[in-house]
């Protein structure tokens, strides 16, 4: 055998063993090992639920009924004679007696050119009261006054003036007070009647102006009438 052949056939079985030596081979027992996998955090613990409030209900329990003062006032449908009112009226002030001095800027009529009339309508309760029919027909005819019990005004002067409803309490001698209306008491409730229509009246009540053909009326107590009369005005007023 030639030298060259030779050491090679020696080199080949040198390698040979050192890869038996090193477990080479297809009977190889590496066993792979994974990757270290990232940690996770742990999982918080479950909060409870809170509890939830009661349920606000959909139609809330209803209020307690309107005050007196809301209380609602109706005018009739039909038309009544005020003269009526002269029977069906209850008597509650005494007679007026007079000076013949000026009372609150109301003094004694020179003559009547102008002449117009204002009814004044007062209630207790659902009871009408008659007006004392000779207020300021005392002493001399002032130029307000009465001439019967159905609460008509006379406003008769010389030449137009504005009169306000308080100068005649002044001049009939009653008090006319948020507390105090003619020895009444409250809750009070004005309304204006004119027109055939009722309109309820809530500014100042000194500042209600005596005006031909209205009304004024004045509720006391806290069972005022659910309906008011709507007064015809007869010839002559």
């Amino acid at each position: 055998m030639k030298p060259r052949r030779v050491l090679q056939m020696t080199m080949h079985l040198a390698m040979l063993s050192a890869l038996a030596a090193c477990g080479g081979g297809g009977d190889s027992s590496y066993t792979p090992v994974p990757d270290p996998q990232t940690p996770t955090s742990p999982t918080p613990p479950t909060q409870p639920i809170p509890p939830t409030g009661p349920t606000t209900p959909t139609n809330p329990p209803p209020t307690d009924p309107a005050p007196p003062d809301e209380i609602v006032v109706t005018l009739a449908d039909a038309w009544s004679d005020i003269g009526l009112t002269v029977s069906t009226s209850v008597r509650t002030w005494p007679d007026w007696v007079g000076t013949g001095q000026p009372v609150d800027g109301v003094g004694c009529a020179r003559n009547e050119d102008y002449h117009i009339h204002t009814l004044l309508t007062i209630y207790r309760d659902r009871a009408r009261l008659a007006m004392p029919d000779m207020i300021g027909r005392s002493g001399c005819t002032y130029e307000l006054h009465t001439h019967d019990a159905s609460g008509v005004i006379h406003i008769e002067t010389d030449v137009p003036k504005k009169f306000m409803l308080s100068q005649y309490f002044s001049l009939w001698r009653q008090p006319y007070t948020g507390t105090n209306i003619a020895g009444l008491s409250g809750p009070f409730r004005f309304y204006l009647i004119e027109g055939g229509k009722l309109t309820r009246y809530v500014g100042d009540p000194m500042a209600i102006e005596l005006k031909a053909y209205r009304e004024i009326v004045i509720l006391s107590g806290k069972n005022p009438p659910p309906v008011l009369p709507k007064y015809r005005w007869t010839p002559g007023l």
